[in-house]
């Protein structure tokens, strides 16, 4: 505030309370201006991280996590704020309303069971990477990655503020009693209190400070006299020994690298989120076919029934036989009710995820990936790993952290040494004329501040800490490395596994139809056992290699993940490298098309 306003607000003290209200009401028009700066800046630092790990895609939109609460400076009281309430009636206030038995219609509910109904008119459609476009915008647990990785930016901007340039500026009005000459008085005074702060690189501070007073000895309403003064000072403060050097900006050092550790750790997030929602919908996709399976061995069972209920009518089959063919359509009937409740419950689980509306209905498309499986060298993937996961990264420059906080644990031992420089002035200006001040400083100091090492227990006791704790975090590492080396030997052995149980699968499905067509061929040599058995086996091959084929696919995401090369766009697009061939299965009956097809 300019010295000459000082005054200014003590000749007029009602105007100058009406500026300062005035100045209070036009804060929170400021504050929106800084929000958003820190917004920019955020996002800013985020993209800047984001780059750095060559990953510009995953970077936070801040419009999207923008609070919808903006907050008040007094929190409001309410009946509830210390003790909130709790709705929990008793039983006797409860009311169950019990379902009056009744005789359900058996051929009603087969007929609603086996029937298929279609989707609403209004249901929404999603493809693979449509649901993933989808939940990276909606999905709640996108959100909170998203917002774990912002927060680790703001806390960077606290930080890089600290070692900005700060001023403050603090204005304290008051009244206060005084004694002229003998006699009770009041004084009406005002002080100003400015001063500009910047911490030094390697240590210490530099700062100035302007102190403005001004005063009004009032006595019956009367000005009787005028007190005002200045007071300069300058401090300068440097470490030599213990707080110097780069210990001085740890906290700024380790929020710029938590920033990078924010990065890889999201994307990394991205990468087993993108495993997770396409594994989910590949779920879905399974159970779609398994239903269809279902329904067509319901079919082939009915078939069966009739021909078997035809034969009892003409006398050439006894009742028995047509009884169990009845019994095994009625359990795979009841088992198709099962099913497709699992499916419904599946699919709200899988709006769930993506953060849709689960009282709106979606149709899922049915479609699949279609990989290639990858020529594995299981030395070159562990080595691949080790140099490309995002996670063992952390770890392994969390060591380097670790090893850092001994070194400045070891300065905490040293003795203080501190070099200081000091000036003042302090002068009465007259406002009304203009402040005149010298060029000179009349008070000044410059010294050295030593604090001899006498008691230094706690601080080797740190030192003791932070080397456990190195070793700690550097077994840490080395666990981590280990585990990942397991975890893709285990994601190639599971490749493996999932195209065994796949090639399995086509060969039952090879012995299946041959004994159906077999049955079918001489169908009065074969008893209704013989006829629902076939039935049952095809319908089981058929579903386990739906999942077989579901599991190859994860099997190479989840390879492609642990060895590090799994590259996902926010399109929900697989950023294919060399050599890997994106292709889709699409359509009805895609589970049972050849592996390797065409590209849809």
């Amino acid at each position: 505030m300019p010295h000459h306003n000082v005054l200014a607000l003590l000749r007029g003290p009602g105007l100058g309370w009406l500026a300062l209200l005035v100045l209070a009401a036009a804060v929170p028009s400021c504050r929106d201006e800084s929000l958003m700066a820190i917004d920019a800046d955020a996002e800013r630092r985020l993209r800047e991280a984001s780059d750095s790990i060559r990953e510009p895609a995953s970077v936070p939109l801040l419009n999207q996590t923008e609070s919808k609460y903006q907050g008040t400076p007094f929190t409001a009281d309410s009946p509830g704020l210390n003790q909130p309430p709790t709705i929990n009636p008793t039983a006797e206030e409860l009311d169950y309303q019990a379902r009056l038995k009744q005789k359900l219609d058996a051929d009603r509910v087969i007929r609603e069971v086996t029937s298929v109904s279609p989707p609403p008119p209004d249901a929404e459609r999603f493809n693979l990477s449509k649901s993933f476009q989808y939940a990276i915008r909606k999905s709640i647990e996108y959100r909170v990655a998203e917002e774990t990785y912002l927060l680790i930016a703001l806390d960077l901007l606290i930080q890089q503020h600290i070692w900005s340039p700060r001023i403050f500026d603090t204005i304290t009005p008051q009244v206060q009693g005084v004694t002229v000459n003998s006699a009770q008085s009041t004084a009406l005074q005002l002080v100003n209190e400015f001063s500009a702060r910047q911490k030094l690189p390697y240590g210490g501070e530099i700062s100035a400070s302007i102190l403005a007073q001004a005063s009004n000895e009032l006595q019956e309403a009367v000005i009787t006299g005028q007190t005002n003064s200045i007071d300069v000072a300058l401090n300068l403060n440097i470490p030599l020994l213990r707080g110097a050097g780069l210990v001085a900006q740890e906290d700024l050092i380790q929020s710029k690298r938590n920033l990078v550790y924010g990065a890889r750790a999201f994307e990394d997030f991205r990468r087993r989120f993108y495993i997770a929602v396409f594994g989910d919908y590949h779920d879905l996709v399974v159970q779609q076919q398994v239903i269809a399976n279902t329904r067509a061995q319901v079919e082939r069972l009915r078939l069966i029934v009739e021909r078997e209920d035809a034969l009892v009518e003409s006398g050439r089959q006894v009742a028995f036989q047509a009884d169990l063919a009845k019994q095994r359509a009625l359990f795979i009937i009841n088992n198709l009710a099962t099913l497709e409740e699992i499916y419904k419950l599946a699919v709200d689980r899988f709006k769930l995820r993506i953060g849709y509306e689960t009282d709106k209905a979606i149709v899922i498309e049915p479609e699949m990936l279609d990989l290639d499986a990858p020529t594995i060298d299981p030395g070159q993937a562990i080595a691949s790993a080790f140099e490309w996961r995002l996670d063992l990264q952390n770890a392994r420059d969390r060591v380097v952290d670790s090893r850092r906080k001994v070194d400045n644990a070891r300065n905490a031992v040293l003795a203080g040494a501190d070099f200081f420089a000091t000036a003042s002035l302090l002068n009465n200006p007259d406002f009304f004329n203009g402040v005149q001040l010298d060029d000179t400083f009349n008070n000044w100091a410059v010294g050295m501040a030593v604090d001899l090492p006498l008691d230094r227990t706690i601080e080797e006791v740190n030192v003791r800490k932070a080397q456990v704790l190195l070793e700690q975090v550097d077994r840490q590492f080395v666990f981590a490395q280990n585990t990942a080396a397991v975890e893709v030997r285990q994601a190639a052995r599971r490749i493996d596994r999932a195209l065994y149980t796949l090639s399995l699968q086509d060969k039952n499905i090879d012995i299946a139809r041959n004994r159906q067509a077999s049955i079918d061929a001489a169908p009065d040599r074969a008893s209704p056992r013989d006829r629902t058995e076939a039935v049952d086996e095809l319908a089981r091959a058929e579903n386990e290699r739906a999942r077989a084929l579901r599991e190859v696919q994860i099997a190479i995401l989840e390879y492609l993940r642990q060895t590090g090369q799994l590259r996902v766009s926010d399109d929900g697009e697989i950023i294919a490298p060399p050599g890997l061939q994106v292709r889709y299965r699409r359509g009805p009956g895609l589970l049972a098309q050849p592996v390797g097809m065409p590209p849809a």
